[in-house]
């Protein structure tokens, strides 16, 4: 023994002496490795422990006990992916029981615990000693710690300063564990722990166990888990259960009562409780262990005796304040009651209490009794609610639990249930018996609280279900020979009272009649009856009134008045009455007839036959029920079945039985719907109906079930003895006469309009009665001669036979004498009230079937029932002829709405088809005029069909004035988003560089027919870089600025002020990338000009349009600054028309890389999407939306070519173009051997190549004065012409590849400068007459406007847009909208932010590197916004054949760098300008409004392939491009002659073929075991995040909202989506399966990606605590990325409404 003092008080010191100590205890091996020595040796036993919050599993195929659960490691290395299994985060912690066969089963072993025997392995005989003293050392240590802990603990138990102390205790606690982890040393110190005695005072010695046991309850949190983490590891070992129960038994009175006294002990008790939970499951796993144990130490008579003082300390208080006591408020209890339920759970010990122990049954049910009767509560009191009736209600039911838990394990034992039944049904019977003799004798109050009746009922449950084939009345019979129950008829009246007596509270409260608090009363009323306890406390009280009734012989007529006289009705069942009835007693007599029917239809515990068994009826009956009452998902009827777990095997084959699943849409949950063939046995009688529920099931039950008298109850199935005489209750004089009575007041209350309501209702409820009498009579055939006709009344009823009865009158001092029958006679003549009636002509029905003929009231009212069936039949006409005409009218609001998607103009004016047809047949054959062509040409021929069917569309409503037309009768329209959206970049940057043509990926047979983005090739793109900076020219690269029509309709003045109201609560922090305007274009002009001398008078007519524009790009210009408070001075036409033509290409190339797997976009759960056809252009795919703001795009950028202050810069672009071609002033100075030989491929190059300039630009040399002048904006040094300045030399090998002719042109070193002769109008009037000629199908186009009038309605939108006040452009400019902030700001604050026009950046970018650098789609959209006018179809196609041979021959470069050649060029090069030539259709088709399917017969994904956009395109195959002696060699060869090697390379790149965020696995578990489990750690921080989420976008793992990733107040995820995003941010939460959805400041809870099988979403199952499996919905998935692809983040109406807008916290 030594004094209790630490060795050292310094943290360094003492790690330092323990790493010695250890080395000695190893042989000098480091500790590590002395553990995996003793590793390598096997075990067979599993000893992980793990705390709360780690994932662990439970496999309900291999587990003996609901406890049992293994360790990730040994289900990974077990066969369980086959088993039923679940996955959960642990709450308290536990232990792996994998290799204890106690607690798992062997075949459910994991590979490293699987083997038959393994001898433990021990520590060496030279190392044992050393061993010995090291374990004692760090006990020693552990406990002076803990001892100089607990000191400054109870000086003040709030003390900060203990760091040192709870570190050092933690050293050596987890020293001990690390240990604990190998049989061998774990041996030692179970040993140790408990024979080392240790000197803590001057005259007393204790073992360590002892002490730590002590100080336990005392120490924080984080060492109480770190403690129990040490024992759960110790008690691996039998032998140190034993030696540690045997120190526990002391303690444990202790740690409860001082919690109960000590205040401070109390505040700590929860912890302390929660890992005592721990370590008694493991304690008590073994069955056949804890048995022994149980006799050893008398564990039960410990258990109860404690529970039993906790409870009796309460009850010092008076009875109803029992609750109010803190052992009860604390929960104290809970220990002793969850260790006695612990041990009650195995079934030796559950039966070995009621056949070896039996006296301890009585002690258990003596502290029932404490509980009787508590929290009670008097009509005539005001009561203060506080939790009191909660507390209340969870102490009876934790109490219950184990009186439930220890019937249901006898009952389970075939050799001697039906003795611990008998005995355990004797000493309750016994128990009530001496509790009624002193209860309830002049008690007023009301409580819900018998546990000792409902203790009877849970016994009486299961001796029902016992074989009584010897006893005539069953188990009653048995029970009384026994001397189990001998109550005498006052007795069992008196039994009754109690559970009657809350049956009737019930009822008053629902009837109102408990006024004071009678909305906390309600809750009680819905809590007793509802799933949360109705099985532990309404069904046990009917079963217990049920057993009364039939509990003594002929005693039903007495019960029926008892229970009258409780709902005071006792003189409606002794007298006859007169109807004087008030209104408020109507509800609570209801509740009386169906209480009394509950009694008598009742069949779930009242034991069940073997079919019955088989089929599962009370579940069967339950779930249809409940699928009445609406549809259902599974965790919702799991809640309304029971608060006991379910099982959940027998509960899916009843669905599937009784159900059809639905499997979940987008924004739902899968749910289960009720067969029609099962709406027959719904029951309105259904005792656990809510009133709202009953409601809702019974109108369902008409529309749903289409049942026409739902009201018509069935009678119940036959019940086994002694519950056969339960309809008893039924036959009674009382009971006939109770219904004489009631439908005497029934034909009062009909009689009057203003009660005719409320008398159906009652007369209703008695008739269902009546009919489960007439029912249950039946069964005696009686003959209609038999029948007596009672002349006279008489003053009672003679007999019980309701047949008679049924005519009998029974006197009635001031009133008619009339009998049931008379009364049925005049009430089914209230014709207003139809259930009433059709009860009344039901019972009527079931008195003829009784007789086998017709009776006296059949026949009496024969024609009364002939009327009610013509009425019948006349409403199911009526009915038939609304249904009818409801189909009708929904087909014709279809076809209407499908007409409204065709209408071409909003204002409703109607357009003549025959002169549409003519006109347009009329341009296509040149003879019409100009202007006609330029107003008609818009609509195709072949949509002469679909205008046929279009009707005037109905105006809009808008959202926010909610009318069609505002104070300025102007109409709605579309409000459109400009925003920042980089998805082709993100694209392309998961592309990977094709470096060979190993791959089979890369090639294909050569062929291009099929040739698309929906083949199972690889889908590829040419990349260019620049050789001097390194970056990529690629268009996709751009930061996109994304137009999107957001789906809103608004007036101009609403869409002002609702501008303002945002400005006015705007923050600083603005978001940046998002602008709203109005796309306006006029509706009301006819036809525009061609010259430009009339476009001058256009523009000046429609000055305002010219504003809407400059407005639009206004707000463009300032998200691409990423500045919402600018203020750019945008002066210059040009800039408007460059800005313009950009931004449609940018979006281009959205739409064509968010529709390149040939998503056909279906319905979304959104609503903000714009609305339009499902046009041509739409079967490409993508968002509707996009397509909108896209057509409407396309029209201002052409509109803005033809804006007369921008010709004169379009000029000088134009000479700046030619000069990057070389085609000025070069002829003059060519070399003569160039110009020697005839032909020269020099000049034939340059003559080609000039052929096409004029061909692209027909209109612009008239009016272009070759200048050297550059624009301002433009900044061009001397090497932007230095690809001028080349002159390239051919090398003629007629065996030389295409590549090798073109790449080894020699440079000549002469710089040149020649002038051409040809003068401008000669070059127009070469080009005014050309045609186009495709090179292989010699097709021939007329030179015609493609897009003559941009403004004219477009046939295929369904939303014209019209701008209707160009005083919105002055106010732009004046910040009064939230694009504008500037204006709430100083003057010399917005002078600072005014910024000079932008400058040009692709126009500057292709005239300094020149055109063969550049993306070839750039090129294009430049050549555009050079043109001059509207581009013809001619000129288009002109332009697009120009890009494409520079596509083509980039795409050559590329290729010829790789080992290929022969049909693999061919296939590759077509494969790499496939995106191209996508992109090019979609703008032609946007320019032209002309789709695709002309003479090819192109449609739908048709569309797609490059042999069709080929086509379509009119574009040479690329072999003539690649031949050397091709119809193109010329031109070819002059633009390679502009390709510099050293400028810039070019690269095949693979991109995704389907673009999809990041992969997820099929189960969301695996996902957790490869982040969390698996401690993946966040690259930022480099922790494990305490929040973890994964980027969808890029598969990073991320802390969200953790402190240790924030930065500037800007949360990590934020942070990333900023960077990676563009500010949209995609996150899955780990730990609750959400999504985080971010777009900028605003954050959107989103939902689950995972559902389990039941497609239910994981917020359900927080942190896994269904344990239900979760797997990846595709469905769910696909609409988050089509989200995402769309860029709807901004504008999509579940988002919007879920966002909140709040700092980047995350």
């Amino acid at each position: 023994m030594s004094l209790l003092e630490p060795t050292s008080c310094d943290m360094k010191d003492a790690e330092e002496l323990l790493h010695a100590v250890t080395l000695r205890m190893s042989g000098g091996d480091p500790l590590d490795s002395y553990l995996d020595y003793f590793k390598a040796q096997g075990q067979s036993q599993c000893t992980n422990v793990w705390s709360k919050g780690i994932i662990a599993y439970r496999c309900r195929t291999c587990q003996t006990n609901d406890s049992s659960a293994i360790c990730v490691v040994c289900f990974k290395k077990g066969n369980h992916w086959d088993h039923d299994y679940v996955m959960y985060h642990s709450e308290s912690g536990g232990c792996c029981d994998c290799g204890d066969r106690a607690a798992w089963k062997e075949s459910g072993f994991c590979s490293a615990h699987q083997r038959v025997q393994v001898l433990e392995s021990k520590v060496k005989d030279e190392l044992l000693e050393p061993t010995h003293f090291a374990v004692q050392h760090v006990l020693r240590e552990l406990l002076a710690w803990v001892k100089k802990l607990l000191d400054k603990l109870l000086d003040d138990l709030n003390a900060e300063k203990t760091d040192l102390e709870v570190s050092m205790v933690m050293l050596y606690l987890e020293w001990s564990q690390k240990i604990c982890a190998v049989d061998a040393l774990r041996s030692i110190v179970c040993y140790d722990i408990v024979h080392y005695k240790i000197l803590h005072q001057t005259d007393a010695s204790t073992s360590p166990l002892e002490f730590l046991l002590d100080c336990l309850g005392w120490m924080p949190e984080k060492l109480i888990e770190a403690e129990t983490t040490l024992y759960l590891q110790l008690l691996y070992k039998n032998e140190f259960k034993d030696q540690f129960l045997s120190i526990l038994r002391v303690k444990y009175e202790n740690m409860i009562f001082l919690a109960m006294g000590n205040s401070q002990y109390m505040k700590n008790y929860t912890h302390l409780d929660t890992n005592l939970d721990r370590v008694m499951v493991q304690l008590f796993n073994d069955p056949v262990f804890t048995t022994e144990l149980i006799h050893k130490y008398s564990l039960l008579e410990l258990f109860i005796g404690v529970f039993r003082r906790v409870v009796d300390c309460a009850a010092e208080n008076p009875i109803d304040n029992i609750v109010d006591h803190d052992a009860i408020k604390c929960k104290v209890y809970l220990r002793p009651q969850g260790d006695l339920r612990l041990i009650v759970s195995h079934d030796d010990i559950a039966v070995h209490i009621l056949t070896n122990e039996p006296e301890l049954f009585p002690h258990f049910l003596g502290l029932l009794v404490k509980l009787q009767w508590m929290n009670s509560y008097d009509l005539s009191y005001d009561y203060d609610f506080d939790n009191s009736w909660t507390l209340a209600i969870q102490l009876e039911m934790n109490s219950m639990a184990i009186i439930f838990q220890l019937i249901s394990r006898c009952y389970q034992s075939p050799l001697v249930r039906e003795e611990a039944l008998i005995t355990a049904a004797t000493y309750t019977f016994k128990a009530l018996k001496q509790y009624l003799a002193q209860a309830m004798n002049t008690s007023k109050s009301v409580s819900l609280h018998i546990p000792l009746h409902r203790a009877l009922s849970a016994i009486l449950q299961k001796l029902v279900l016992l074989p009584w084939g010897n006893y005539e009345r069953g188990f009653l019979t048995a029970l009384k020979e026994k001397g189990a129950f001998n109550f005498s008829e006052d007795e069992v009246l008196a039994l009754m009272d109690h559970p009657l007596a809350i049956s009737v509270w019930m009822a008053q409260i629902r009837a109102q009649m408990w006024r004071r608090a009678s909305e906390e009363f309600s809750r009680l009323e819905l809590i007793y009856r509802g799933s949360f306890w109705h099985d532990q406390s309404m069904d046990m009280d009917i079963l217990l009134l049920q057993f009364c009734t039939v509990a003594c012989e002929n005693l039903q007529g007495t019960i029926f008045i008892r229970i009258a006289e409780r709902f005071n009705f006792k003189d409606m069942t002794t007298s006859r009455t007169i109807p004087k009835l008030p209104i408020r007693y109507i509800t609570l007599l209801q509740d009386f007839m169906r209480l009394i029917l509950l009694i008598v239809r009742e069949r779930r515990n009242l034991g069940r036959t073997e079919e019955d068994e088989a089929q599962d009826k009370c579940l069967q009956y339950d779930v249809i029920q409940w699928l009445c009452v609406r549809d259902q998902t599974y965790s919702q009827l799991c809640r309304a079945l029971s608060a006991i777990p379910m099982n959940h095997q027998k509960l899916n084959a009843m669905l599937e039985k009784v159900a059809v699943y639905h499997e979940p849409k987008v924004a739902d949950r899968g749910y289960y719907q009720l067969k029609p063939e099962y709406w027959e046995e719904f029951d309105p009688l259904f005792p656990h109906y809510y009133l709202n529920e009953l409601e809702e099931a019974e109108d369902r039950a008409v529309k749903v079930g289409k049942l026409d008298h739902y009201w018509r109850i069935k009678a119940p199935s036959a019940a086994g003895a002694p519950y056969d005489r339960l309809s008893g209750l039924l036959h009674t004089k009382a009971c006939h006469l109770f219904l004489l009575n009631v439908l005497d007041e029934v034909r009062k209350l009909v009689g009057k309009d203003d009660t005719a309501t409320a008398g159906e209702a009652l007369g209703v409820t008695a008739l269902q009665m009546m009919a489960v009498l007439v029912s249950d009579s039946c069964n005696k055939f009686r003959d209609a001669d038999a029948k007596v006709q009672f002349q006279e009344p008489f003053d009672e009823y003679s007999t019980d036979d309701i047949f008679i009865n049924i005519y009998v009158r029974i006197r009635i001092q001031g009133g008619p004498h009339l009998s049931i029958f008379q009364m049925l006679q005049e009430i089914v003549q209230a014709n207003q009230c139809t259930r009433l009636v059709d009860s009344v002509r039901h019972v009527l029905e079931l008195l003829c079937s009784s007789t086998n003929e017709k009776t006296h009231a059949a026949e009496v009212d024969s024609k009364g029932a002939e009327d009610m069936q013509r009425r019948l039949r006349k409403e199911q006409r009526q009915k038939a002829i609304l249904d009818e005409f409801a189909a009708k009218r929904k087909a014709f609001m279809e076809l209407q709405d499908d007409c409204d998607d065709d209408e071409e103009f909003e204002d409703g004016s109607e357009m003549d088809v025959s002169n549409t047809v003519d006109e347009a047949s009329s341009c296509k054959t040149g003879t019409v005029s100009s202007s006609g062509a330029l107003a008609k040409s818009v609509v195709p021929i072949a949509e002469t069909e679909f205008l046929s069917m279009e009707t005037s569309s109905e105006a809009k409503e808008c959202v926010l004035c909610k009318r069609k037309k505002d104070d300025k009768n102007s109409s709605p329209c579309w409000i459109a988003l400009v925003q920042r959206y980089n998805f082709p970049c993100q694209v392309l940057k998961r592309a990977e560089k094709v470096t060979n043509t190993g791959e089979n990926t890369l090639v294909n047979d050569g062929s291009s027919h099929g040739l698309g983005l929906n083949g199972g090739l690889d889908q590829l793109i040419t990349v260019g870089y620049s050789i001097e900076s390194g970056n990529a020219t690629s268009i996709d690269l751009s930061t996109v600025d994304h137009v999107q029509c957001c789906g809103h309709q608004m007036h101009y003045d609403c869409f002002k002020g609702h501008m303002k109201t945002l400005q006015m609560s705007y923050h600083p922090d603005v978001d940046a990338s998002i602008s709203s305007k109005r796309i306006d274009l006029h509706d009301d002009v006819k036809g525009v000009a061609e010259t430009r001398q009339e476009w001058s008078g256009f523009w000046q007519a429609n000055n305002n349009l010219k504003s809407a524009m400059e407005c639009f790009c206004h707000q463009m210009l300032k998200v691409r600054k990423q500045s919402p408070n600018l203020h750019l001075n945008i002066s210059s036409e040009f800039t408007i028309s460059q800005a313009l033509w950009e931004e449609l290409a940018l979006n281009v190339v959205h739409c064509e890389v968010e529709t390149r797997d040939g998503f056909t976009m279906a319905e979304s759960s959104s609503s903000s999407s714009a609305p339009s056809k499902r046009s041509e252009e739409c079967i490409w795919g993508g968002d509707s939306a996009h397509w909108v703001a896209l057509r409407d795009l396309g029209k201002l950028a052409i509109l803005s070519n033809t804006l007369p202050d921008a010709v004169q810069d379009k000029g000088q672009w134009f000479n700046m173009l030619r000069r990057s071609l070389g085609l000025v002033g070069r002829r003059d100075k060519l070399s003569v051997a160039d110009t020697a030989t005839e032909p020269s491929p020099v000049l034939d190059g340059m003559d080609e190549l000039e052929r096409t300039i004029r061909e692209i630009f027909p209109q612009n040399p008239l009016d272009f004065v070759e200048t050297s002048e550059l624009p301002e904006s433009v900044d061009i040094s001397i090497d932007s012409f230095h690809c001028q300045n080349e002159t390239a030399g051919i090398q003629e090998d007629s065996g030389s590849s295409p590549l090798s002719c073109h790449l080894d042109m020699q440079e000549e070193s002469e710089e040149v400068l020649i002038h051409t002769n040809t003068t401008q109008s000669e070059l127009y009037e070469d080009n005014k007459y050309s045609s186009f000629v495709e090179l292989n199908h010699g097709y021939t186009y007329s030179s015609r406007p493609a897009a003559p009038d941009p403004i004219a309605p477009d046939p295929q939108q369904k939303h014209v847009i019209s701008f209707e006040d160009a005083k919105f452009e002055y106010e732009m400019r004046e910040g009064n909208t939230i694009g504008n902030y500037s204006s709430c700001r100083s003057l010399p604050e917005r002078e600072e932010s005014i910024l000079p026009e932008p400058q040009d950046t692709w126009m500057q970018d292709i005239l300094k590197n020149g055109i063969f650098t550049t993306d070839p789609f750039r090129l294009l959209i430049v050549l555009l916004i050079i043109s001059k006018g509207q581009p013809s179809r001619r000129t288009l196609l002109f332009m697009v054949k120009f890009a494409y041979t520079l596509a083509v021959l980039q795409t050559q470069i590329a290729v010829t760098r790789l080992d290929c050649e022969g049909s693999d060029v061919k296939s590759l090069v077509q494969r790499a300008c496939l995106p191209f030539l996508r992109r090019a259709a979609i703008l032609v088709q946007l320019a032209t409004r002309e789709y695709f399917r002309g003479q090819h017969g192109l449609s739908g994904t048709k569309a797609m392939d490059f042999l069709s956009l080929q086509l379509e395109l009119q574009l040479p195959d690329c072999d003539l491009i690649l031949q050397p002696y091709g119809a193109t060699e010329a031109l070819t060869t002059q633009l390679l002659s502009l390709y510099r090697r050293n400028r810039s390379t070019f690269e095949l790149r693979k991109v995704p073929r389907k673009t999809l965020l990041h992969k997820l696995p099929r189960v969301f578990q695996e996902l957790l075991l490869e982040n969390i489990h698996n401690k993946k750690k966040c690259a930022a921080c480099g922790e494990m995040p305490t929040d973890p989420a994964i980027c969808l976008i890029c598969g990073m793992l991320l802390c969200c909202g953790s402190d240790c990733c924030r930065k500037n107040g800007i949360g990590e995820c934020s942070r990333h989506a900023a960077a990676e995003s563009a500010g949209v941010g995609i996150f899955l939460l780990l730990r609750s399966t959400q999504l985080l959805l971010l777009r900028n400041n605003r954050t959107c809870m989103g939902l689950s990606l995972y559902l389990d099988v039941h497609g239910e979403p994981a917020q359900e199952d927080l942190y896994l605590r269904r344990s239900q499996l979760l797997y990846l919905s595709d469905l769910r998935l696909n609409e988050v990325r089509r989200l995402w692809m769309t860029a709807a983040f901004d504008y999509d109406s579940y988002i919007l409404r879920n966002s909140q807008s709040r700092p980047k916290v995350y």
